[in-house]
């Protein structure tokens, strides 16, 4: 079970079958193997109780309505990497007007991990919450398939910390160090300190510490 600040997360259990290649068919999804074991038949023992189309069906109503362009959707799954990648996203010419939602599946040894690509909306449509029903449905859906790690990017914006809320840490100190750098141009020294105290503290005592608890303090950085 997982917990945040916010929602309590139970295991559901769900069978991926024939209807629901159907329903993705009617979403506009395109589904495009390497192999030739059925899609039913990867989900079913790749990815067990995920219900790929109650998530894609959440984006899909959140997202659609954030731009003009035409959207493309596409699933490509290999059977031999056991990975599954999810993209949507419009032909966007220019950075303000993209919408791109971008996700790996993939599994190995039975532990499934997850690597977020790109979340992104149009630059009109950011923080108004569009993002967060999405959000709250990936974890629900990774909780479902007991996905083991679940790889994120957040640059410095409140996306950050979102994840942090949610219990996320951080596994490379290179890209804590970086933050900490930035900190230090953006925050005053007061501010600073309190961060360089918790990023000191930390790698003290975890010189090659993966589990970075950047909810302390992160609100003075975003």
């Amino acid at each position: 079970m997982l917990k945040s600040t916010e929602l309590e997360y139970k295991p559901q259990k769900y069978k991926f079958i024939e209807t629901d290649i159907e329903e993705l068919a009617k979403l506009g999804y395109q589904i495009i193997n390497a192999g030739s074991m059925s899609f039913e038949i990867f989900m079913q023992k790749m990815f067990p109780n995920f219900n790929l189309v109650s998530l894609l069906k959440v984006v899909e109503n959140r997202f659609n309505e954030t731009t003009a362009k035409n959207i493309y959707r596409n699933l490509y799954y290999d059977e031999f990497s056991g990975t599954l990648k999810v993209e949507y996203g419009n032909e966007f010419t220019n950075e303000d007007d993209a919408l791109l939602f971008i996700r790996e599946f993939s599994t190995n040894r039975n532990t499934i991990e997850i690597k977020h690509e790109y979340c992104v909306l149009p630059k009109k449509y950011r923080n108004k919450g569009l993002i967060k029903p999405v959000f709250q449905e990936s974890l629900q859906q990774y909780v479902n398939m007991n996905a083991k790690r679940i790889l994120v990017h957040a640059g410095l914006s409140g996306g950050g910390y979102t994840w942090a809320k949610y219990g996320f840490v951080a596994v490379d100190k290179n890209e804590v160090t970086f933050i900490l750098d930035k900190a230090k141009t953006d925050l005053n020294e007061n501010e600073f300190e309190v961060i360089k105290k918790i990023y000191d503290r930390y790698y003290s005592k975890n010189p090659k510490g993966k589990s970075f608890p950047w909810i302390y303090g992160l609100h003075l950085i975003l």
